[in-house]
């Protein structure tokens, strides 16, 4: 569980920034649907914005850039073992993101099989990295 402090303290940032964006979202979705008069059971379409925007954040921003910006800002970056991240990758490695409950047995489970991570991360075949482990190639 190698950076398991800074990975802990990158998704509290990323749990956080998710929850203002969900919050705007399913505010927004209410009354649009209140003017609208649009009769939606109001119990389900904020896990839809939920999931959407979890899925959406965490496999965006690591595919793209490596980093969200909880990792930007702990100076940490995931990546498979040839230092390329793919959407699908990003994507199987943040299914378990979108419940507390699936990431703790993730964690744990990676832990009892002797991962150096999570077992999603096994999985995708990515890990998290410190940018102090990027290699410097002179040119």
């Amino acid at each position: 569980m190698e950076h398991f402090i800074l990975r802990t303290e990158a998704l509290i940032i990323d749990a956080i920034i998710v929850t203002l964006f969900v919050s705007l979202i399913d505010n927004i979705l209410y009354i649009l649907l209140a003017l609208l008069n649009i009769q939606v059971t109001l119990a389900y379409y904020p896990y839809v914005v939920l999931i959407l925007v979890i899925m959406g954040y965490f496999t965006l921003f690591e595919a793209k850039t490596n980093k969200t910006i909880g990792k930007k800002i702990l100076h940490l970056y995931v990546s498979d073992s040839e230092g390329y991240m793919t959407y699908k990758s990003a994507f199987i490695r943040n299914l378990t993101k979108l419940f507390w409950v699936p990431l703790i047995f993730d964690i744990i489970i990676g832990k009892i099989m002797n991962y150096p991570s999570r077992l999603f991360d096994k999985l995708a075949g990515t890990d998290v990295y410190s940018d102090k482990d990027l290699e410097v190639v002179d040119d």
